[in-house]
This record gives C-alpha cells, sequence and structure tokens, in this order.
C-alpha cells in the first residue's frame, strides 16, 4: 500500500482565481500520488463546518473519500482533527479501502494540540491482524516544548500496539539516523539570524552567545522503544531532499529557513521491514536544493537562505516549475509499505 502526506497550504475558499488555479495543481498532484491514504493538512476554515466543507470538496475533486465513522456511531463525518487556530487537518483514501466502522479518532486543537491529530483503523484485506492504524497530524510551529507534549499525545495514539504511521508536518526535523550513525536531517540552523529562529532552537542557557542549534526534542520522544514511530526516509536511506524552502509567495518572498525537510511519514517501528520506498514528489529544484544545504553545512557562512534564493532564482529562469512546486510550500511525500513483510498486532 502508498501511504502519503501533504501539507495543502492554506487551502480554504477559492475566493479568487489564482486560488483556484492552484486548487486545480494540488487536486493534478494528489491524483497523480496513487495514494491509498493521504494525510493532509493546513484545511483552513473559520470553524469545523466550513473546513469539513473544504475537505470533502476535495475528496470528490480527487476522486478519494473521507467520510468515516465513530465508536458507537453509525453516522458517518468527515476524517478531520478540527483546530481553533483555523488550521485543521485531514485523511483522504482511496475507495474501498476504507475504515473500519467505529475507528475514526480525533484530538482537537485547543485541547491537545495547537493544531489537530486525526487517525482511523484500515483493514489490509488479510483480516484483524491486517490493520493498521493511520493518521494525520501538524505540530506546533512556535513551541519546542509544546511540539514535545505533542509527541507523546501522538504516541498515545498507538499504544495498543497496533502497527500504523503517522504523516505530518513535524515543524521539526528528524532526530533518526543513517546506518552510519550520522543524523538524517543536516542541522542548517546555525548561521541564521532571523527572527522565526527562537521557534526551531535550542539554546545553551550556560552559553547564551552560543549560536543555536535545531531542537530535536520531540522527534527524539517518538523514537522511543517499545512502539516508537521511526521516519520511513531513515529508515530506507534514501537521498536527502527537502520538503519546504522552494516557495516564493505572491511579494516575492522566500523561506527564511531555507530548505528543510519538516514533511514526512513515520510508521510504528515493527512496520519498518515493511518500507519498500520513500519518495518526495518534487522535481530537479529540490535536488538543486539539496546541494545547496550539503555545501552550506559544509562551510556554514552565510545566511542559507540567500543561498537557496540564488539557485531558486536561476532555476526558475530556466527551466518550468512542477506542478507540486507550484501548488504549495510543501512538498508531498509517500511511502510505499509491502505489509506482508509487516509484524501482526499483539493479541
Amino acid at each position: 500500500m502508498r501511504f502519503g502526506t501533504y501539507n495543502l497550504f492554506n487551502l480554504g475558499q477559492l475566493a479568487s482565481r489564482e486560488e483556484k488555479e492552484r486548487y486545480d495543481l494540488l487536486v493534478q498532484v494528489i491524483r497523480g500520488l496513487d495514494a491509498d491514504v493521504l494525510a493532509v493538512q493546513e484545511i483552513i476554515g473559520t470553524d469545523r463546518e466550513e473546513a469539513v466543507a473544504v475537505l470533502r470538496r476535495l475528496a470528490d475533486d480527487t476522486g478519494m473519500s473521507c467520510e468515516a465513522t465513530r465508536v458507537s456511531s453509525t453516522v458517518p463525518e468527515p476524517a478531520l482533527g478540527s483546530s481553533l487556530h483555523r488550521f485543521h487537518v485531514g485523511l483522504l483514501w482511496r475507495p474501498g479501502f476504507d475504515p473500519v466502522p467505529g475507528t475514526l479518532w480525533t484530538c482537537a486543537g485547543g485541547v491537545d494540540f495547537w493544531h489537530a491529530m486525526t487517525t482511523a483503523v484500515f483493514d489490509t484485506g488479510s483480516g484483524a491482524a491486517g490493520r493498521i492504524r493511520l493518521g494525520s497530524y501538524h505540530a506546533d510551529p512556535f513551541r519546542p516544548q509544546q511540539r514535545l507534549s505533542e509527541a507523546y499525545r501522538v504516541l498515545s495514539a498507538f499504544q495498543d500496539g497496533l502497527p500504523g504511521g503517522i504523516g505530518a508536518d513535524w515543524n521539526e526535523i528528524s532526530s533518526d539516523r543513517r546506518p552510519t550513525g550520522a543524523y538524517f536531517d543536516p542541522d542548517t540552523l546555525p548561521g541564521q539570524t532571523h527572527r522565526k529562529v527562537r521557534y526551531q532552537a535550542r539554546f545553551d542557557p550556560d552559553n547564551p552567545s552560543a549560536p543555536p542549534v535545531s531542537d530535536r526534542s520531540a522527534t527524539t520522544l517518538l523514537l522511543q522503544q517499545p512502539g516508537g514511530l521511526v521516519d520511513t526516509a531513515a529508515v530506507a536511506d534514501v537521498p536527502w531532499l527537502p520538503t519546504t524552502g522552494h516557495w516564493v509567495d505572491a511579494q516575492g518572498r522566500r523561506e527564511g529557513f531555507g530548505p528543510r525537510r519538516i514533511d514526512t511519514l513515520r510508521v510504528t517501528s515493527d512496520l519498518a521491514p515493511a518500507i519498500r520506498a520513500h519518495t518526495t514528489h518534487g522535481g530537479p529544484l529540490g535536488a538543486k536544493l539539496a546541494d545547496v544545504v550539503q555545501r552550506h553545512v559544509a562551510d556554514g557562512r552565510g545566511p542559507i537562505s540567500e543561498k537557496a534564493s540564488a539557485v531558486i532564482a536561476e532555476h526558475m529562469a530556466t527551466h518550468t516549475l512542477t506542478a507540486a512546486e507550484r501548488a504549495s510550500d510543501h512538498m508531498p511525500v509517500t511511502t510505499d509499505l509491502d505489509l506482508t513483510a509487516g509484524a501482526t498486532p499483539a493479541g
């Protein structure tokens, strides 16, 4: 099966021609992912009802489904995790690959999370032993300590031992390591001085003038065994590619953090043997930005955003951006799982 995640970049009501054109690109990209289940973030709505309308429209236009039932309920509802901050999350799935009745579960923003989380259990076709729990989550963008607190709650969705995974915008780089022992995600925060650094950094109180380093506390917790959640990219040991940093907004501004990889899929460690592929669905620009990161980490000089901006401008002058690069400020990511190779749940 193929599981994916995609931050849709402020997808709400389509009030302008530009928004409608970008929405058409999002639909095109999602159809091209060919995912069995897709976690989505940044469904925008002033309240739950408005966000529900956006998720249902997206499901209809992409040929996917989004309606499931909660425990002790026979009334289907959209698989939407609702937030007080206008940013909601959702799940979409291929028709026929539907959640087990009564397994929809949500954690709302403002109570458990800054944003939200939603999960459902899917039957992979081999009875109860083939059931897996899949979810969508969007981490706090501002507070490292809140991301750590939310990570405990994310893990709680898998405390019953059922295998599964979650797709998310983690708003934090990974603590997972390659087989060599090196971090999968390089730290590009040293040398950055913009205001948003404080939301991603870990500071040394005994040496306040020391260069900030990226906080990885939430992703470190997620790895704790038994029952930890591992990053499918690190398990597959694929080449590093950014999921953000390519975007230029309407005012010509680029991402201050430069290229980063904050969108990925995590699966319970017993599903690690089932991972067959991890794909960032970008284009040639992503490989160029990965080279920017590699060189920046090696020399450590100058703001990485300026280096990335030069590469983006050069690329855009001579190449056409892909639909995914034009549709959102985040790249979609998928992982392919061979569930016959994964573990079955205890009990």
